[in-house]
């Protein structure tokens, strides 16, 4: 079954890039697509990006308040 693709993730790659991918997914045991589906997955699910996510809100919070007790 194929899916309608999401136009943000379609980034055009240069040649390199292309040939770096292709090579990475070999390694892997997967097709490209596969490959590349698996690995933007990973990154959005990324427990270093959500900590990062959480130390932000927490750091904006205490910001405001900081900010309200000042005044």
């Amino acid at each position: 079954m194929r899916y309608a693709r999401i136009s943000a993730l379609a980034v055009p790659l240069s040649a390199a890039e292309q040939e770096q991918v292709q090579h990475a997914a070999e390694v892997a045991g997967q097709d490209v697509e596969e490959f590349m589906r698996t690995a933007v997955l990973e990154a959005a699910s990324d427990p270093f990006l959500t900590a990062l996510e959480q130390a932000a809100d927490t750091v904006a919070r205490r910001a405001e308040v900081q900010h309200d007790y000042a005044h």
